[in-house]
């Protein structure tokens, strides 16, 4: 039997911390903070720490990575096992983090040399996506894009006999990033087992169909399955059927599946979300007005900005040196992206370097130029980053524009408890007369993301994470009428345990 302990992340938005305990294994999957006054951190227990095998990270985004030090902090020695692209991102949110607590007059529970004292270890050194492997004795992990972030990844491990997914943060409806199907990773990956090598992995994108079921032939009174699998020079090669490798073997239920449900009982798509932003902006720029957008520096930002300039022919675009940034970086990790994206013309790396080269937006280079092109352009988009609007570049661009009610600020993600950009979508009279939306842009999963990945993704046991207990509740009510085959499914709150 293994014990999940919920250290955050259940119940809540942020401070993602799970830790797996068996009789000869712990591991921690994810430990990040809440952006709450001084920093919710993970209800750690300190006499554990020591225990801890290994730390599998999703990827850097504060709410699932920036408690690690604290880690170190409290005698943990191991190490981090993440991507390369993850471990490139972690150094800018840890000094994010720093910069905002000393900004709002608070500590960290943290010295930099914790920080320094993280022992990475790469995924990509070990196996490439789909591909099973032994990350220490008694625990095989395999893992796969989760469409999130450059950089993020789901989990699926075995450990004492027991097999856990973690989707981590997911996504199938990037307009830019890649996802590797966990459903279809995982059936593809239990017939490869056993012929493993560093040579090869399995690429969905050089699929016709990456399963051939033989009805006609069976083994042990069971159908024959073959496999076709992508090798590394993308050359196909069919396995033969063995005895372990029978179609129901590719049914086993997980024991325990941890889901992203951040959006609830939203059951809007991606589509449903660009219509109501196209149809937000129209508005706005048929009146004359400015529409702010602060995003992320890295996400869905450049996602949205790509979107905009396709979508607005010959409205003036003006792009924040942060997120011209973030959209260089896009360029140098093409590994995570598309190879033709959703909602855009071209293969993807055209579309950013047409971009990058263009001429069609304005980038300020300093408070002078904000000002002129402030004054220069009427009905215009603004990427600003910091989509929680704390910093002070974004309640200025704010104070520009909040005093006529032609302009618009639009939030398209989530705004932590006590940010300026939840103060202002609770109430916007209190701050100024300019329009404030809130339309969510899909970085994570839906009722009908999830309900999916349910079926697809069977376990005895589903934990939903990532939103708020009221919601989550909602959710699991929903779900237990739409999905009344998929197991037992979890509503928890930070601290609780679940033996499976």
């Amino acid at each position: 039997m293994i014990k999940l302990n919920v250290w955050g992340g259940a119940g809540e938005h942020g401070r993602s911390a799970y830790l797996l305990s068996g009789d000869r294994t712990h591991i921690l999957m994810d430990c990040g903070v809440k952006k709450e006054g001084a920093g919710a951190y993970p209800l750690i227990q300190p006499e554990l720490v020591s225990t801890l095998d290994a730390v599998l990270l999703s990827h850097a985004h504060e709410d699932h990575s920036v408690a690690i030090p604290l880690l170190y902090k409290m005698g943990y020695q191991g190490e981090v096992w993440t991507t390369r692209e993850t471990r490139e991102q972690l150094n800018t949110y840890f000094r994010a983090w720093r910069s905002n607590l000393e900004r709002a007059g608070h500590d960290l529970p943290y010295e930099e040399t914790d920080v320094e004292s993280i022992r990475y270890r790469y995924l990509e050194d070990q196996a490439k996506p789909g591909i099973w492997f032994e990350m220490i004795p008694g625990l095989h992990v395999l893992w796969g894009r989760s469409g999130h972030l450059a950089g993020s990844v789901w989990f699926a491990l075995e450990m004492e006999g027991k097999r856990i997914f973690y989707s981590g943060d997911y996504t199938s409806e990037s307009m830019l990033l890649q996802e590797d199907c966990a459903a279809e990773t995982l059936r593809l990956a239990s017939l490869f087992r056993g012929r493993e090598s560093k040579s090869s992995r399995i690429n969905h994108s050089r699929m016709t169909q990456g399963l051939a079921v033989s009805d006609g032939i069976s083994f042990a009174g069971e159908p024959l399955v073959n496999l076709a699998i992508a090798t590394e020079n993308c050359g196909i090669s069919e396995i033969s059927s063995a005895p372990s490798l029978t179609k129901s073997s590719l049914n086993q239920p997980m024991d325990l599946a941890i889901v992203d449900a951040a959006y609830g009982t939203d059951r809007e798509t991606q589509a449903d979300k660009l219509e109501q932003l196209d149809r937000a902006i129209r508005q706005t720029i048929a009146r004359g007005g400015k529409v702010l957008l602060p995003m992320p520096s890295v996400g869905r930002g450049q996602e949205i900005i790509l979107w905009a300039q396709e979508r607005f022919t010959g409205v003036s675009v003006i792009v924040e040196q942060g997120l011209v940034d973030g959209m260089k970086q896009l360029l140098r990790v093409s590994y995570w992206l598309r190879e033709q994206g959703t909602h855009l013309e071209g293969p993807l790396n055209g579309v950013i370097e047409r971009f990058l080269k263009g001429q069609s937006w304005h980038l300020p280079k300093s408070q002078e130029d904000r000002k002129r092109l402030l004054n220069q352009y009427g009905a215009s988009l603004w990427f600003i980053p910091d989509g929680m609007m704390q910093s002070s570049l974004a309640r200025w661009y704010y104070s520009q524009l909040a005093e006529s009610g032609e302009n618009l600020i639009l939030l398209t993600g989530h705004a932590a408890v006590g940010t300026f950009a939840q103060q202002l979508a609770q109430n916007p009279a209190e701050y100024g007369i300019c329009e404030v939306q809130k339309i969510r842009y899909k970085v994570h999963q839906g009722w009908l993301d999830v309900e999916r990945m349910l079926q697809r993704v069977p376990a005895r046991h589903t934990l939903l994470v990532h939103a708020d207990k009221a919601e989550t509740d909602r959710l699991r009510e929903g779900l237990s009428i739409t999905c009344q085959s998929s197991g037992a499914v979890y509503s928890l709150s930070p601290g609780d345990e679940l033996f499976f």
